[in-house]
């Protein structure tokens, strides 16, 4: 899947109005998944993306070096503020949508890899996606 084709999505199963709110809120999820994840962890997962949402994922700053202890309120609050999203639903709508379009991308042992750093109540949101 394109970046385009990511964007679309997005903006469709979170009833985004352009393209352009919709790379931002995909920026936000993963960047904020890239910064929940180990460095190495994070590094595994980038190298699986299409060269835009790798970009993306790195958006311009270093990876963190010990992962950010976001639960899932804490995580939809941050893709909340980053993407400039008017609700927590929009966020989680937003973070379904990259989370199921991001597992397209990678293979399902990174998946797996990815799901067993994530708490509980994010787990279960990767799962569903």
């Amino acid at each position: 899947m394109r970046a385009r084709q990511v964007y679309s999505r997005v903006a469709v199963e979170a009833e985004l109005d352009t393209l352009e709110e919709s790379r931002r809120a995909t920026a936000a999820v993963l960047q904020a998944l890239r910064d929940r994840l180990t460095p190495d962890e994070a590094r595994q997962a980038a190298a699986q993306l299409p060269r835009e949402l790798k970009e993306l994922w790195a958006g311009g700053r270093p990876p963190m070096t010990r992962p950010l202890r976001l639960h899932r309120r804490e995580f939809l609050e941050r893709v909340r503020l980053d993407a400039d999203l008017r609700s927590t639903v929009q966020a989680e709508l937003v973070t379904d949508a990259v989370f199921a379009a991001m597992k397209e991308q990678i293979s399902e042992g990174e998946a797996d890899d990815i799901m067993a750093q994530l708490p509980r109540d994010l787990k279960t949101q990767w799962a569903r996606a």
